[in-house]
């Protein structure tokens, strides 16, 4: 390591010391990114926890044509994260892949596991996008918000169960939130798969977002650890990466209107989808922490972070012209990886 590199390392150590010194266990939560709780997993937490329930708790509903459709039969949450789990984030490309009968379902496991959930309008209500809830004296609101670019079904029956990244309807959300909470909390299902750099739009439209009165954006989807970022009073977490996500092998998808499976989705865990961020915040004072997670097993595995992580911080050229090139060739490599690893047949980590 350079001088330069060990003064910042050590600069940012006694940064996180700092923050550390703010926070309380009792006024804190710990964000995570995507789970699918296909098997329980052995996790030593005593914090109130926060997912992306990335698929539904199902064995009923009709699999949606033209997509892959992904689900777990069985709920493993509370083996899990027993007391721990406040809320879990429904807002995501594949909660709606087995219909509205796949997603209330769901919304059944969810109450057996003691737990609650924003994400999802009603067009009742909307008392679940955004979710307020009282947590440790203050009222705390969590946001769903997807991007189009992951492709997720939104509309049944003329009315959008997903809110969009549209401006005038996340504006309507937050000014909602705003006015009932003291915390508001966004979960952003966008970003490119695989990737641990968030291009430069998502970079701006995030702190657009905080601009416009979020206080904590945590990113979902990608599969791949990506920066965390505190900018002005907010904090932003591009991308947490796979809490817990099984390899796929021969899933069936792409189903037709009558419901018979015309493809199976198949994909082998690289080293970055088995790493995630979880990021401890204090409601209070907004101080946080980083965690480093794995999953091997049955065991999440917490590590610690070091100088080698390179992709806790953003790029020092995201804001140049140069920042494209970097993230394609981000991308090309860990395609090329990818299609070595499944030629050479070299078994993935167990799961």
């Amino acid at each position: 390591m350079n001088l330069s590199g060990e003064l910042s390392y050590h600069s940012g150590m006694f940064e996180k010391q700092l923050m550390k010194d703010m926070m309380n266990e009792e006024t804190s939560i710990l964000f995570l990114g995507d789970v699918i709780p296909y098997k329980p997993f052995r996790f030593n937490n005593n914090l109130k926890t926060v997912i992306n329930l990335e698929c539904p708790i199902t064995r009923k509903g009709k699999p949606i044509s033209g997509k892959i459709n992904i689900k777990v039969a069985e709920n493993h949450l509370k083996e899990t994260f027993d007391k721990n789990l406040l809320a879990v984030n429904l807002g995501n490309n594949h909660i709606l892949d087995f219909g509205l009968d796949g997603l209330f379902a769901t919304l059944k496991e969810i109450d057996i596991s003691g737990t609650d959930y924003f994400g999802i309008n009603f067009p009742d209500n909307e008392s679940h996008n955004p979710l307020i809830i009282d947590f440790s004296g203050k009222k705390i609101a969590f946001l769903s918000i997807i991007s189009e670019s992951t492709s997720p079904l939104i509309e049944f029956d003329d009315f959008n169960y997903l809110t969009i990244m549209d401006k005038c309807e996340v504006a309507r959300k937050i000014s909602i939130a705003r006015k009932s909470a003291d915390r508001v909390i966004a979960y952003l299902h966008w970003g490119t798969s695989d990737s641990s750099y968030p291009v430069r739009e998502s970079i701006l439209e995030a702190r657009s977002l905080i601009d416009s009165g979020i206080d904590i954006i945590i990113g979902t989807h990608a599969h791949a650890p990506q920066p965390i970022e505190k900018y002005k009073k907010g904090l932003i977490a591009y991308n947490l990466g796979n809490f817990i996500m099984p390899a796929f092998k021969n899933t069936p998808s792409f189903y037709d209107e009558d419901g018979n499976a015309l493809s199976y989705y198949n994909k082998r865990l690289m080293p970055w989808n088995r790493i995630s961020w979880g990021v401890v915040v204090d409601m209070e004072t907004l101080a946080f922490s980083i965690k480093k997670y794995i999953f091997l097993a049955n065991r999440i595995v917490e590590m610690k972070t070091t100088p080698m992580d390179k992709y806790l911080s953003l790029h020092p050229e995201a804001f140049n012209e140069d920042y494209v090139k970097i993230v394609r060739s981000h991308l090309r490599n860990r395609a090329l990886y990818r299609k070595m690893r499944d030629w050479m047949r070299i078994p993935a980590f167990r799961y």
